[in-house]
């Protein structure tokens, strides 16, 4: 008996510790399959994403699809081409891009050998098929040695090809044609197989360790801690499942289990609740400015921040990116509002981020139960719309939906799909407004300023126009068109023996374009225009976008002989420090100030500084929205350079210029 009873604890343990490897093997094959296919479908979606981005904004405003047939025209290939082959655009890894329509053709391609070819060359019919009836399309080519596939070449020299093709729509229509994005598929693979492999490592060691235990405890005690270890292992796992990774706060999984929850109990006690949609203003300055750590460190002061001032039933959950959500149990519209005015209260305070004193402000959008919707999406729905409105209003938070603001919205998409089409159905007139010397009172330039008269809204205010060009692309064909424009009229008029320099405006995206001088080169040498005739006007919001790179373009532009003035000058929140190392010429005084200036000291004390500070920089001052006799002596009192305004002359049409300048000449002589 003494020999066989040590066997048979011996076999009783080795029957254990077989069926503890059984189920830990299991367990970790069954996670580990469900992570690793997390991991790719992650990849995917991204890739997905970032197509479906490119498809509506980048390509749709670009392809004439109003009839429910895509076309693409000379002018706008050339677009596609300087879009679709900028790799801060469309991402370095990106091998070819084609645009196929409804028939089956290649109508764009970044290879111009497959333009007006069969659509089979890209992809088959039957994903075509797919595509044109609104799913998206996302496949693996792998590198083939059958020389005779449409894709050989491609693959040949690009290697494995992860193929994306998403839907062009049109005006709200059916699809009328795919966007197909083809990338190198190496990157994405090396990082599903680096996070796999570290994923693989983590469950081998931890399911070791928990092996480990199970094998080398053998009373009851220690498997009751085994237990409590599965357990904790258990907990971990759906933990990272349920929050999110750089915050620790709960994810969108989590935040509509909870959701759900609220709505089951306040159904039954009848009573409301709120959730919030947040998103910060200008995060991405912080990300491009600082970098992205800096940006992660941020969003963790946020979220704790946003723990610390909300209740300790309240759940503050990450959406992604630098969107939040909270849900606000047994609380109202009006404890809602107050709950979103303390939050965004707390969040003006500065944040400290690498010692530099950053200020964030956010945008909310409340959603009310059961007012605003009784599920999930409902909810989050109403709240993601009214953070928008928040978000275009700058008023901090919204909680109703503004009818007229989406109907607008609705007309301003429109529009924006109009404009490009206005570009090249010729739309689009410069009109012209003199500047004057307060010395001589001779004319010295005039100043570009576009004007959109469309065929059945009648004429459009730039205010309008203007901002759905930055929004949707276009801006930078809309400042080209005008510097053509601008510098063509010029040439017209010194072939008439009329000597007028010309100014033109630029926006953010112009001025952090680093191609900007050579295109303005190739214009000034297309027209035999001299550069020293052309003025370029930046604001000072502009310029502080970026100072680093607008100070380098402007660098640039002045050693082409362009010349450079600071437009609207003193309505924004530029450095004195900085402005006085900028390589401009001029300084354009707002016409908020110079307007009522011989009407309110405090508007005159500032005309004054700014002349003063101008001449002490070296700089002209020229005076903006002068309107009365009055203000035109009191300018040349102060010594202001020059005046632009309706005292000499509203914007006019090319053809009548002349003949003004004429009429201006002969009342100054006389």
């Amino acid at each position: 008996m003494k020999d066989h009873a040590p066997r048979f604890r011996i076999s009783r343990l080795s029957s254990f510790a077989l069926l503890s490897a059984a189920v830990i093997l299991l367990l970790g094959t069954v996670t580990a399959r469900y992570l690793v296919h997390q991991i790719a479908e992650r990849e995917l979606q991204h890739a997905t994403a970032t197509a479906e981005w490119l498809a509506r904004l980048g390509v749709q405003p670009r392809v004439d699809g109003a009839d429910g047939r895509l076309r693409v025209s000379r002018g706008e290939a050339h677009a596609l081409d300087r879009l679709l082959r900028d790799r801060s655009v469309v991402g370095p890894d990106t091998a070819r891009i084609d645009v196929l329509d409804a028939r089956g053709a290649v109508r764009y391609s970044t290879d111009p050998t497959l333009v007006d070819t069969p659509a089979t060359l890209t992809m088959s019919r039957p994903a075509l098929r797919s595509v044109l009836s609104g799913h998206e399309n996302a496949t693996v080519i792998h590198a083939s040695a059958d020389t005779r596939s449409p894709d050989a070449k491609l693959v040949k020299r690009s290697g494995d090809i992860l193929r994306v093709a998403v839907p062009i729509t049109s005006h709200g229509r059916a699809p009328v044609g795919v966007l197909v994005v083809n990338s190198r598929y190496a990157p994405m693979a090396a990082t599903i197989s680096h996070e796999t492999t570290q994923l693989y490592l983590a469950l081998l060691l931890g399911l070791s360790l928990v092996y480990a235990i199970l094998l080398l405890n053998q009373s009851s005690a220690k498997l009751r801690l085994q237990a409590v270890s599965l357990r904790r292992f258990a907990q971990d796992t759906e933990y990272l499942a349920h929050h999110d990774g750089l915050t620790g706060l709960p994810n969108r999984v989590l935040l509509r289990d909870r959701l759900h929850q609220a709505i089951m109990l306040h159904k039954r006690k009848d009573e409301s609740f709120a959730i919030f949609h947040l998103d910060l203003d200008r995060f991405k300055e912080v990300n491009d400015t600082l970098g992205h750590f800096s940006g992660d460190q941020l969003l963790r002061e946020v979220a704790d921040r946003l723990q610390r001032t909300l209740r300790e039933s309240d759940t503050v959950a990450r959406l992604g990116g630098d969107e939040f959500a909270v849900l606000l149990p047994a609380v109202d519209s009006d404890g809602a509002v107050v709950a979103a005015e303390k939050v965004l209260k707390a969040l003006q305070r500065p944040f400290i981020i690498q010692s530099l004193t950053l200020q964030i402000d956010a945008s909310i959008g409340i959603a009310v139960y059961p007012t605003h919707g009784r599920d999930f999406d409902e909810l989050m729905q109403h709240a993601d719309s009214v953070m928008y409105l928040a978000k275009r209003k700058r008023s901090g938070y919204e909680s109703d939906r503004d009818t007229d603001v989406d109907q607008s919205q609705t007309n301003r998409l429109g529009l924006a799909a109009e404009l490009r089409v206005a570009i090249d159905r010729g739309e689009l007139r410069l009109h012209y407004q003199p500047r004057a010397s307060l010395t001589t009172g001779e004319v010295v330039g005039v100043e570009a300023l576009v004007r959109w008269q469309h065929p059945e809204r009648g004429a459009i205010s730039p205010d309008e126009f203007i901002p759905l060009a930055e929004q949707g692309g276009l801006i930078r064909t809309l400042t080209l068109w005008v510097i053509d424009e601008a510098l063509s009229q010029c040439r017209r008029w010194l072939d008439m023996g009329v000597d007028l320099p010309v100014s033109v405006n630029l926006s953010t995206r112009d001025l952090i374009d680093q191609q900007l001088p050579e295109v303005i080169g190739e214009a000034l040498e297309r027209t035999g225009v001299s550069a020293d005739k052309l003025e370029v006007e930046i604001t000072e919001s502009v310029i502080m976008a970026d100072p680093v790179r607008a100070r380098e373009v402007l660098t640039r532009l002045r050693e082409t002989g362009v010349h450079a003035s600071i437009d609207d000058f003193g309505t924004g929140y530029s450095s004195l420090g900085y402005l006085r190392r900028l390589p401009v010429d001029q300084l354009k005084i707002d016409r908020s100030f110079v307007f009522n200036m011989t009407g309110d000291d405090q508007d005159e004390i500032i005309v004054q500084s700014t002349i003063d500070l101008a001449h002490n920089l070296g700089l002209t001052v020229v005076a903006e929205g002068a309107e009365t006799l009055e203000t035109l002596h009191r300018l040349r009192e102060l010594g202001c350079d020059s005046v632009q305004g309706f005292i000499l002359s509203r914007p006019l049409p090319p053809e009548q210029v002349v003949v003004w300048l004429q009429q201006h000449r002969r009342a100054a002589a006389a």
